[in-house]
This record gives structure tokens, sequence and C-alpha cells, in this order.
């Protein structure tokens, strides 16, 4: 853990007023271990020095390639795994600041009021065997909040929000649809009336239409509730639709953040580029040209991450100095931050263009 020891008062003056949670030079190493008495022989750097601001109220992206450490820091920030090292401070509803990265985990279930996580898949994140009474009131019943007829009332109301209705209460998971489904995990996090939610690829199971009409429904209940998401994708579309601000991570660093529009419109990292040229542009007639920048390779091992930028073996932008020097992750202009050597001097390709 990091050896910073801040008082409350000094807590309150670390993250500015307009920040809900703040994530300092977060890493989490897991250990590598082979032989019969599981001798540890390397580890792997899953989330290596990632910082980040989430303000109240907007919805923070994060996006990347499978592996590049996005659910990692999700769970990192609702403590589900222990910290290797770094800070994360949260502001309480109180206005209370706390690091919670030294709490015990009696102090941390006090917390997870506050902070909730919608999970990616509907089918195995729900128990078969609980029907939506229990599924929905479990956060209610391990908090002890309300009596029985009050926490069915809560659920019928939770259900109703959701755009369920409220006579499902006894029916289990089985009986539902993966749209459906999803909404059951979306009630069941907001169950506890929190102020923040991270979203791990809360969509991606989904067909495109049901997608956007749980998107819609995210969107919707942030404006109702006041609430704050971390909304984790690999789809860059989906990601443009509902983000305020977009962080982009590969293997296991940030790269690049930015804001929503001046990312598309503009990217400073070649790795960021490289991922808008994924993106599909509805054009029937064929006339928008766009230059895309193949990228070519897979994502390198966390174990054995290249020397200087981690990057750097797919970019076709690559220099000596990228193959020896860690780049720093740094704020090239208001609200934007890159992790390259030569941004603002690469003539990149946004898809606004």
């Amino acid at each position: 853990m990091s050896d910073v020891n801040l008082s409350g008062a000094d807590l309150a003056t670390a993250m500015p007023d307009d920040v809900l949670i703040s994530v300092r030079n977060l890493k989490k190493y897991f250990p590598i271990t082979a032989g019969w008495l599981r001798k540890e022989v390397g580890t792997v750097k899953a989330i290596d020095d990632v910082s980040l601001d989430i303000r109240k109220g907007e919805t923070f992206g994060l996006v990347g390639e499978s592996g590049s450490g996005k659910s990692t820091v999700a769970r990192l920030m609702l403590r589900a795994y222990t910290l290797t090292d770094g800070s994360i401070l949260f502001r309480r509803d109180s206005g209370e600041v706390v690091d919670i990265s030294s709490l015990n985990e009696r102090q941390m279930r006090e917390m997870r009021r506050e902070m909730q996580m919608i999970f990616q898949d509907p089918y195995s994140s729900l128990n078969p065997r609980m029907n939506l009474l229990e599924l929905v009131g479990e956060p209610l019943v391990i908090h002890g909040v309300g009596s029985q007829s009050e926490i069915r009332d809560r659920v019928a109301d939770l259900l109703k929000v959701v755009g369920l209705r409220p006579e499902f209460l006894l029916r289990y998971p089985h009986a539902f649809s993966g749209g459906q489904r999803q909404r059951i995990g979306i009630a069941r996090a907001l169950a506890l009336n929190p102020s923040f939610i991270a979203a791990d690829e809360a969509v991606s199971a989904l067909d495109v239409s049901v997608a956007a009409q749980n998107i819609n429904l995210l969107q919707d209940l942030q404006e109702q509730f006041g609430l704050t998401y971390l909304f984790i994708t690999h789809d860059l579309g989906m990601v443009e639709h509902i983000a305020d601000r977009i962080g982009v991570m590969y293997l296991g660093r940030l790269m690049e953040i930015a804001n929503t529009d001046d990312l598309f419109a503009r990217p400073l990292h070649p790795y960021t580029e490289a991922l808008m040229a994924s993106v599909p542009q509805p054009d029937p007639r064929g006339n928008r040209t766009r230059k895309r920048v193949p990228l070519k390779g897979e994502i390198a091992n966390p174990a054995n991450p290249p020397t200087g930028c981690t990057f750097h073996p797919r970019c076709p932008y690559a220099q000596e100095r990228c193959r020896t020097d860690v780049p720093a992750l740094r704020e090239v202009a208001a609200g934007r931050q890159v992790r390259c050597h030569f941004a603002g001097e690469l003539d990149l390709t946004g898809v606004a263009a």
C-alpha cells in the first residue's frame, strides 16, 4: 500500500470539490506461481500506475482491448481486489472524503452502500435459485435496511423504475430475457441508493436494440438519481453516446484521457487512433474516406511487458526513444492527458474527420 497517510482535513483538500472519486498511482500485480510449493516466479502487472478523477454526476468511459485492465480498475475501486499500491479517495454523501484503500472489511462493507457495480453477464451474475424479491432485496437484507414488508415495497418500486412489472417479484431469472435480466441487475445496484456505479460491459452481451434501450435507461436513472458512472466497454460507438469523458487503457496503463468530443475529433495517442479506425461509419454511398491505421499483432504479455512505451511494438509511429524511455501521462491541454512522447506532433485521424 501507499505509505501516504492523510488526515480527514488533508483528504478533503486532496481533490477538487466536483470530484466524487479520485484514483492515484493505482497498481495491481498478480503473482505467478509454479511447482509443488507454489513458489512465486513472476508477476502479472494487471494495473500499473493508473491515476484518474471521476466528477460528480458524469459518466467516465473506460475503453481498450480485452486484457487492457479495464475491469480490474473497476474492481479495485470497489475493493473487490486488494490493491498492490496506490490510493482511492471517495467523497461520501455526507461530504466526507475517505481513503477507501486503507479501510478494513467491516468499514468497506459500510462504504459499499454508496458504491455499487453492474456486472457484464446478466446470466451468471444472477443466482438462478433466487427470485426477484430475493435478488434485488439482497443488498437491503445484508445491510439491515428495512423490515420484510418495507423490503418488498422497495423491490417493487425498483422494478417499476427499471421498466419491469412489480408482479414479477416471485419469478426466477430463467423467466426473463437477457435485457430484462440486466435490468434486474441495475435494480439491484440501485437498492441502497448509491452515488457511484461501475458498469462493467453492462450491455455488451445484449442485442444492439436491447443494449440501446438499457443505455437510455441508465441515462434516465443518472438524471433521476444524480448518479455517477464508470462505464467500461470495448464498443467505442456506445461510449461516444453515453460518456462525458473517456480514458483509453492499454496493458494496464492509461494512454489518453479527454472529453468525448475532443477525443473522437482528434486523438493524440496512436493507440486511440487505431481504436477509432475500427469504429464503423454509416455511409451507404461510400463517399467518406478516412485514413485507417492497421493495428498489428496482439496485446503484449502483462507478465513481460515491452520496455519503454508498452505500445511501441504495435505503433506505426514508433521511434527509438519509444523503445527505451517510458512516457509519462502528461497534460497537454485543458482536460487532455496523454502518454506519448510525440503527442501533438503526429497527424492523427479521429472519427469526426
